[in-house]
C-alpha cells in the first residue's frame, strides 16, 4: 500500500504529482486504499470513492508505536551513488535525521556549485524512502557541516565509530538514553585531529564489531543496531 506525505489532512489531500502516480503509474481505482500522513505526523488510512480518484474518504486513523530513542546520523561525504543508496536505506532502517559532514580524509569534500540542487535531491530520496517504509515523518537530510558545527548536534549519547578495541555500540546504549548522535567516517577513516575533537566535545569512541565496514555499511549497521534495540 502506498503512503504519501502531505501538508495537511484535508481535501483534496494529494498533490497533482501524487494523484498522477496513483492514477497513471499505480493504476488505482475505486476502493483502493492509501496511507496519508501530514507534516505533524498525523496519518489516516484513506480510500478512493470513485474511479477518477477525485473523492477520498477516511477509513481510520494511523498509529505508530513511540520509539525508545532517536538516531541522528552524522555521515561523512562519500561518492554520490553510494551516498544516495545509504540515505535511502538508512531511512528504511530507522534513522531519524541525517547530517552530512565534510571529513578531513574524505575523498568528497563538498558539492561545489550544485549544493542546493544536490541537497534537494537527497531530501527527495529520503522522503520517498520514508514513504515506502511507512515512517511517521519524512526524514530530513541536513546541509553539509564541518567539525566546528558538530557540537550543535549533540544528543543524550554521542558516539563515533572507529576500528579498534573500543566498547561495542550496544554496550554503551543504556535504557536512560533517549537520543543518539553517531558520526560515521569516510573510507580513509578519521584524522587524529578529528578523534581528539570528537572526544573533547563529549563523543565516545565505539566499535561496530570485528569487521572493517565501508562507510555506507557502517551507517546502516548503526541504524539496524538501534532498531534491534527497540524490540529487545
Amino acid at each position: 500500500m502506498q503512503q504519501f506525505f502531505v501538508e495537511t489532512l484535508s481535501a483534496p489531500y494529494l498533490s497533482q504529482d501524487q494523484w498522477n502516480q496513483c492514477k497513471k503509474v499505480l493504476r488505482m481505482r475505486k476502493g483502493d486504499q492509501i496511507r496519508i500522513v501530514d507534516n505533524n505526523g498525523r496519518g489516516i488510512l484513506a480510500e478512493f470513492n470513485n474511479d477518477d480518484l477525485t473523492e477520498i474518504v477516511e477509513v481510520e486513523s494511523l498509529e505508530w508505536k513511540p520509539k525508545k530513542r532517536t538516531l541522528r546520523l552524522i555521515a561523512s561525504l562519500i561518492r554520490s551513488e553510494r551516498l544516495e543508496w545509504m540515505i535511502q536505506k538508512a531511512c528504511e532502517c530507522g534513522v531519524d535525521e541525517i547530517v552530512l559532514y565534510s571529513a578531513d580524509h574524505g575523498v568528497v569534500r563538498d558539492f561545489g556549485k550544485r549544493a542546493d540542487r544536490k541537497l534537494e535531491r537527497l531530501n527527495l530520496i529520503a522522503k520517498e524512502a520514508s514513504e515506502q517504509s511507512y515512517r511517521q515523518h519524512a526524514i530530513k537530510v541536513v546541509n553539509l557541516i564541518g567539525k566546528p558545527e558538530i557540537k550543535e548536534y549533540l544528543s543524550d549519547l554521542n558516539v563515533f565509530a572507529d576500528i579498534g578495541d573500543q566498547p561495542h555500540l550496544l554496550t554503551v546504549l543504556t535504557d536512560e538514553v533517549s537520543s543518539v548522535t553517531a558520526i560515521v567516517g569516510p573510507e580513509g577513516g578519521f584524522s587524529l585531529k578529528e578523534r581528539d575533537y570528537f572526544k573533547d566535545i563529549g563523543f565516545k569512541e565505539v566499535s561496530l564489531g570485528h569487521n572493517v565496514l565501508r562507510a555506507e555499511t557502517a551507517s546502516l549497521y548503526i541504524a539496524n543496531m538501534l532498531s534491534a534495540a527497540e524490540v529487545i
